[in-house]
């Protein structure tokens, strides 16, 4: 069963966030919940705007699962930015232990409901992806340029 926005404000409140900042978290979420649904199907769109699966009868769609890895980059990041939004904490994903964070708890839960896989796997290739790219920003190499 899909997410719906009454089961995520559900979250949000279950997860601690203060209630004076639950209604802009709720938002952020949301539509990037809306922005996953949307660009983790490969549909093709005809020219009367009618959605279909392929655009015409030579096309030929590559077989299998269509790769979701921006959809879910969008979703994590909008987690992540409504995390800090909220408790005005970065995120982080384990403590020294290799506990679960309140975050990790989180975001578990609503990328569950979602119905992505091996969350804990993709949460940690976001969070290294990220720091290789936030170090190479700190340094001045700038992609393309």
């Amino acid at each position: 069963m899909p997410l719906t926005e009454a089961m995520l404000r559900a979250e949000v409140h279950l997860a601690g966030f203060p209630l004076d900042r639950q209604d802009i978290v709720v938002d952020v979420i949301w539509q990037s919940i809306l922005l996953f649904r949307h660009y983790k199907v490969r549909s093709y769109t005809s020219h009367t705007g009618k959605k279909i699966k392929k655009p015409g009868p030579s096309h030929n769609a590559k077989a299998g699962r269509n790769n979701q890895h921006g959809a879910r980059t969008i979703l994590i990041s909008a987690l992540c930015r409504a995390w800090l939004h909220g408790f005005e904490v970065e995120a982080s994903l384990n403590h020294k232990n290799s506990n679960d964070t309140a975050f990790m708890i989180f975001a578990t839960q609503v990328l569950a409901k979602e119905g992505i896989g091996k969350i804990h796997q993709h949460l940690e290739t976001y969070w290294s992806t990220r720091e290789k790219k936030w170090a190479a920003y700190e340094k001045g190499e700038f992609p393309g340029g």
